[in-house]
C-alpha cells in the first residue's frame, strides 16, 4: 500500500501521461483512415448505403467525403468543409465528376463524386457553418 493516499494518484497521472505521448505519438504518424459511402434516396424513400469503393484507400482528413441524395425531380451533394469560406470553394463538373477544392485556413480540401444525370447549369448552393449544399435538377426522362 502507499503511505500517503496521493500516491496513488500521482501513479496514475504518470500512466495515463505516457499513454497520451504514445497514443499521440502512434495515431499522428500515420493518415488517418476514412471509408466513403454514397447515401441514395430513392423515390420509395427507403435509403440505400452504396459503398465507394474508390473512397476505401487511405484519405488524409482534408478529403471529405461527398454525400449524394437523389430526392425526387432534384439531387443534392452535401460535404462538410470547416474552417472554409464560399469565396474559396471552387467546383467543376467534368461529364459526370464533380470536383470540389476549398481552402479552410490551414487545410486545402479536395474530393470528386460521381454525380447521376443531372443538368449542371440548374446547380444552386448553399453554404452555412462550414456545410456545402449544392442541388442540382435531374434531366428529364433520367429520373
Amino acid at each position: 500500500m502507499h503511505e500517503d493516499p496521493q500516491d496513488m494518484f500521482r501513479e496514475m497521472d504518470k500512466i495515463f501521461a505516457h499513454l497520451v505521448t504514445r497514443m499521440t505519438r502512434d495515431f499522428t504518424d500515420t493518415e488517418p483512415l476514412a471509408f466513403g459511402y454514397h447515401m441514395v434516396i430513392q423515390h420509395g424513400g427507403d435509403p440505400s448505403q452504396v459503398p465507394d469503393s474508390k473512397d476505401t484507400r487511405r484519405r488524409a482528413s482534408s478529403e471529405p467525403v461527398a454525400e449524394v441524395h437523389h430526392i425526387g425531380e432534384e439531387v443534392k451533394v452535401i460535404t462538410e468543409l470547416p474552417g472554409a469560406t464560399i469565396d474559396a470553394i471552387e467546383l467543376e463538373i467534368l461529364g459526370s465528376t464533380l470536383s470540389i477544392n476549398a481552402d479552410g485556413g490551414n487545410l486545402r480540401y479536395h474530393t470528386t463524386t460521381v454525380l447521376p444525370p443531372v443538368n449542371p447549369d440548374s446547380m444552386q448552393t448553399s453554404f452555412k457553418n462550414g456545410v456545402l449544399e449544392l442541388t442540382f435538377r435531374i434531366l428529364p426522362g433520367k429520373s
